[in-house]
This record gives C-alpha cells, structure tokens and sequence, in this order.
C-alpha cells in the first residue's frame, strides 16, 4: 500500500485513463501504481463516493487523498475545455428547499449555515500541481442541463465549474484527518446539453499527464 491514495468516481474515468486495468476489480481492491500512489474507484455521486472512500480510508492506513476526474465548467469563466484546474473549494449545489412558487432556495439561506468543503492547502504539492489554476467547485446531484440552470448554480454559488462528488471528498477526508486535494480536466462546458460537443479522451489525457504522471 502506497500513502496517497487516487480516488475516481466512475469507471469509465478510470478506464480511460488506465485502460490495461479493471475497473470493476478497482471498486473493491485499489491498485498500486509503480510504488507512487493507489488507485481507486469509489463510484458516481455524493452517497457512493461517499461510502466507498470512507471504506478504503478505514480499511488503509492512507496520509492523503487525491480525487481526479471531469468537470464541466460553466459559462464566462476564465477556464477553457481540456483545461486541468485544482478544485480548492466545493459547494453543495442543490441542497435546499423550494418555494411553493417553484423557486429553489439554496440551505444557506434557508438556515445560515454554508455549505462549503475546501481542500487541503497547495502549499505542501509539487511545484507542478502547486500551479495548476485554482478553481471553486459546485457539487450537485443533477448535473446541469440547460444555460439558464448554469448561469444561476456559477452565479449563486460564485463557481467555475461543476462536480458531483468534490464536496463529498472533502467532508469525508477531513473527518478522518487525512488532507485532500482535487483535481478536474474540463471536458465540457456546462449549458444546454449537447455531448456531441464534449472533449472526454481529450480531457483525460490532460489529466493524466499534468496530474497523475507528476504525483
């Protein structure tokens, strides 16, 4: 067992970028990569990647924890597709309550209480990773799907991009003390859904060459 552990949430993301792997076998059992670090797949959304990263963090004795993966980044941020950004920050998108006219109220201003899940500090990654671009995460549970819905979760939360399980990473690892950090390749841009348009072997290659060859 390697002390970093790399945590994918689907399998078609870690195929992608480890292709002579299975994906399956990486659900249950990391994989070690040449000595450097593990790898694993902890599965789609808050609750799985939830469940399965606290597995493999009680199970191992594991000092850190790196999330990888693909992100859409919302419209008039500074971030191009194919673009690798360090996500230092995560929200919980669509936790709240909805009005009786329709409108949906976000938990902070229902209750006060922000719900904000942030990274361990850059300062301890290599020189490489240290300057990867910065960007503010929003995790939800349904990915955006039309302009309107992305230009008011970027607006509301102050976000560049979307996840779906950043926050959830962050919370988990901070519970059992273990420093996190979180990485996206921007594969698409999130608006009106069109995945004729998104770039994913694109943005996975990006990912594994400025973050997973350099760990």
């Amino acid at each position: 067992m390697n002390d970093t552990l790399v945590a994918f949430a689907s399998k078609q993301e870690f195929s992608g970028v480890f292709p002579h792997l299975t994906a399956t076998v990486a659900t249950t059992s990391p994989y070690s990569i040449d000595n450097r670090f593990d790898v694993c797949v902890c599965g789609v959304g808050m609750v799985e990647f939830s469940a399965n990263l606290a597995y493999f963090l009680a199970k191992g004795g594991y000092k850190r924890v790196v999330q990888v993966g693909i992100c859409g980044v919302y419209p008039n941020r500074d971030f191009q597709v194919g673009e690798v950004v360090r996500v230092d920050a995560d929200a919980l998108g669509d936790m709240g309550v909805q009005t009786r006219e329709g409108h949906f109220v976000p938990w902070h201003d229902v209750y006060g209480e922000k719900l904000v899940y942030s990274g361990e500090s850059p300062r301890a990654l290599s020189l490489a990773l240290a300057s990867i671009p910065s960007a503010v995460g929003v995790t939800v549970s349904c990915c955006t799907g039309t302009r309107y819905l992305a230009l008011r979760r970027g607006g509301m939360f102050k976000a560049d991009v979307e996840t779906m399980e950043g926050a959830a990473c962050f919370a988990v690892c901070k519970r059992f003390g273990v420093p996190a950090y979180q990485f996206r390749a921007i594969s698409n841009v999130a608006t009106d859904r069109d995945t004729s348009t998104w770039k994913v072997p694109e943005a996975l290659a990006a990912l594994k060459s400025q973050v997973l060859d350099v760990l």
